[in-house]
Parts: C-alpha cells; sequence; structure tokens
C-alpha cells in the first residue's frame, strides 16, 4: 500500500479507540454481572434478578435505530465521548445510591436501564467511525480484533465483575465501573478531531424522516447489504435454539459438572477468537461472499457433530469450530457492509442489522423451551439448527452476496 495513503491513516488513532472500546466493555460485563447480583443480594429474587438481566438487552431493541440516527448526524467521536461520559456519571449515581443503603430497587432499575440505552446509541457510531480510522484493505483486521476482544471480554469480563465484587464490595465495584467509562472517553478524545468524519445533517427534516431512509436504503436499494442482514437474523435465531438451552443440555443430558460446562464454554471463545483472526487475512484473499458459504457450512457441520459427541472435550471441540465459522461470518458480514454501505447511512444501517440480530435471540430462547418441553429430545433440534446453517449456506451461495466484492463505500 502506498506511503501516502498510509499515512492518511495514523495507526495510534486505531488503537486508541480499540483501547477506549475495550476499556468501555470490560466496564458493560462489570454492571452486567454486578447489578443483579446487587438485585439478588437485596432481594432473594431469582425473578427480579431474572427480570434485571432482560432489562439491560431491552435498549438494543428499542433505541438501536436511534443510535443509528444519532450516528450520522453527529461527529462520531463526540457521540462516543458523550456516551462514555453518560454511563460514567450513571454508575457514579448508582454506586452513591448503593453507599447510602438506600433500598427501593426500582430505583435500581431505573438506573440500570439508563446504564444500558448507552450501549446501543454507542455501537454505530463506533461501527461507522472504523472505516475513518484505517485503510480499506486493513478494515477486515480492525474488526476482527474487535471481534476477538468483544469474546475475550465475554470469558474475563463477569470473573472481574465477580472478583471485583468479592474484594471490593457492591459500591466501591461500581465505582470501578465507572472509571472504566471516564478511561475510555479520555482515549478517543486523544484521537484527534481529524479522525473521525461527522455525519451529515444538511436536509434532514425528522428523526423518522432518518430512520425511514435508512430502511428504505436497506430493504429496497442494496440486495447484498439486505441479504447480509437477513442472514444474521436467521443465523441467530437457529443457532441460539442450541445455545440457549446448552446448560440445560449439558447438565440434563451429558451429567457434567460446572467445570465440564465451563470448558465447553472456553472452547466457544478460543473458536470465535481463532475464527474472527483468520477472517481478517482470508477476506483479503477471498470474496466475502465465497467466505459465508464456507463458514455457513462448517458451522452447520459443527452443530450436526453435536448429535452423536460425547464428553467435554468432543462436545467443546465441536462449538469450537461452530464459533469459529460463526466468528469468519460476523467479521466479513460487517465488513461487507461498512465498505458498501454510503457514509451518509453507513449508522442507520449498521444500527438496523444489528437490532435485527439480536430480535432474533429472545424469540429463539422462548422456542427452545417449547420445543424441549414438547419433544424431549435436544438432538432433535440441534440437527435442525445444523442443518439449517448448510440450508443457510445454500441461500447465501444463491443469493446476493454470491458477486459481492468490497468497494469503497461512496457518499
Amino acid at each position: 500500500m502506498p506511503d501516502d495513503v498510509l499515512a492518511a491513516y495514523p495507526t495510534h488513532r486505531y488503537w486508541l479507540l480499540l483501547g477506549a472500546y475495550l476499556t468501555s466493555s470490560v466496564g458493560n460485563w462489570m454492571y452486567r454481572l454486578t447489578l443483579p447480583l446487587l438485585v439478588l443480594h437485596l432481594t432473594g429474587s431469582a425473578l427480579a434478578t431474572g427480570a434485571l438481566y432482560a432489562l439491560e438487552y431491552l435498549p438494543y431493541l428499542l433505541l438501536a435505530m436511534f443510535g443509528g440516527v444519532i450516528a450520522d448526524r453527529f461527529d462520531h467521536r463526540r457521540v462516543l465521548i458523550a456516551g462514555d461520559l453518560v454511563a460514567g456519571v450513571v454508575a457514579c449515581a448508582l454506586a452513591l445510591f448503593v453507599m447510602a443503603g438506600a433500598r427501593p430497587v426500582w430505583l435500581i432499575f431505573a438506573l440500570t436501564f439508563l446504564l444500558a440505552c448507552a450501549e446501543p446509541l454507542y455501537q454505530p457510531a463506533f461501527q461507522s467511525i472504523l472505516p475513518a480510522l484505517v485503510p480499506p484493505r486493513r478494515l477486515a483486521t480492525a474488526n476482527a480484533r474487535v471481534h476477538m476482544g468483544d469474546y475475550a471480554l465475554g470469558t474475563l469480563g463477569p470473573l472481574i465483575g465477580a472478583t471485583a465484587v468479592m474484594a471490593l464490595g457492591y459500591q466501591t465495584a461500581i465505582f470501578l465501573d465507572a472509571g472504566t467509562f471516564f478511561v475510555s472517553a479520555l482515549l478517543i478524545l486523544f484521537i484527534g478531531r481529524k479522525a473521525a468524519r461527522p455525519g451529515r445533517a444538511a436536509g434532514r427534516k425528522s428523526v423518522f424522516g432518518d430512520i425511514r431512509e435508512g430502511l428504505r436504503y436497506l430493504f429496497r436499494e442494496n440486495r447484498i447489504v439486505l441479504s447480509s442482514a437477513l442472514l444474521a437474523m436467521a443465523g441467530n435465531f437457529t443457532i441460539w435454539l442450541a445455545l440457549a438451552g446448552l446448560v440445560f443440555y449439558l447438565t440434563e443430558y451429558h451429567r457434567f459438572t460446572p467445570a465440564q460446562i465451563g470448558v465447553v464454554y472456553a472452547m466457544q471463545g478460543v473458536g470465535a477468537v481463532l475464527g474472527a483472526a483468520a477472517a481478517g487475512r482470508l477476506l483479503r484473499r477471498h470474496p466475502p461472499g465465497t467466505l459465508l458459504t464456507a463458514a455457513m457450512a462448517v458451522g452447520g457441520l459443527a452443530v450436526l457433530c453435536l448429535v452423536p459427541a460425547r464428553g467435554p472435550v468432543a462436545i467443546g471441540a465441536a462449538w469450537l469450530a461452530q464459533f469459529a465459522a460463526a466468528g469468519v461470518v460476523g467479521v466479513s458480514a460487517l465488513t461487507l457492509r461498512q465498505r458498501l454501505v454510503p457514509e451518509r447511512l453507513l449508522g442507520r444501517v449498521l444500527a438496523t442489522t444489528r437490532m435485527l440480530g439480536f430480535a432474533s435471540i429472545p424469540l429463539a430462547s422462548i422456542v427452545t423451551g417449547v420445543l424441549e418441553h414438547t419433544l424431549h429430545d435436544t438432538h432433535v433440534v440441534l440437527a435442525f439448527v445444523g442443518v439449517s446453517w448448510l440450508l443457510l449456506s445454500v441461500a447465501v451461495f444463491r443469493s446476493p452476496l454470491r458477486d459481492a466484492v468490497l468497494e469503497p463505500a461512496s457518499g
């Protein structure tokens, strides 16, 4: 790549952004564990604790598209800093509330909801700023590092949160959580004003008009991006038919101990990291449609291997392969959208596709319970999931994704 092109993308800006993202992600994982534990401590109610978990993910469905509008209207860097600062202030308010010894649990629910609202408003701006910080040919690698960090923190985040609660207590752990957001905001501040490409607000009449424009582009104007969104929604729904009941399956069908279940989950994380790392290199050599087709096929075969698999190593290895395939799918699809969607629409389109993917997860969790109650045979569900991913692989091959190329997005 020519030196003048590389000079336009100083590497320190990307690393500052990645460091900020991972720091704030630690904070997200800390409050997702600390606050349910706090509610359980205060109420002794499993129902209240479960309701808090659900409340933490509700903003994704309610605010994702509004986050896309914000990302497209305003300077991405300022949006990220504001999101971190708001999350830090809310977390501090929670810590002060706990320190004061107040007991109304509804206030914890309200502040938790406000804290959870920051992420769906934050994510579209984060994903939209990435193409401005790295050269186009290195975008896949940049996305891969983010994906790897996400899954690594998915393993370490709860451990950090639990350790903080046990060693420091609830209020100090929440103050520490707030600190991660403030550190993230400081790192983004150091990126510099020229790093971010501000959104284009000219000509916009209303927020809902902006949302309609983004939806029209996604569903009418770009069949490749729409195909990638539908693939994510269908893939998430089917794989969560298996994931939602995984602990029950490993406990009731295989009599695994907690340590053995931990091995399986650890191998999932390893697979996701390996898949993301491979995706960055593979996208430089192969078209995204080819990678998506192959990865969906590998993921489907891996789930089918779970049907005869016995023991934590064999089951963990199958999940490792499945999560590696999913990592390739996730990085490839995101990179494709970032390169194809016009900059002025990028935040809204990325937010909508992310919302569609998340919306399928709670539905799949409910369906899993119904299927287990009706069939009493999780192996049938696993077989269905595996075959579904194979069929989705064929669908990708026959869809507009087959001919997709990573061309830079325009205006």
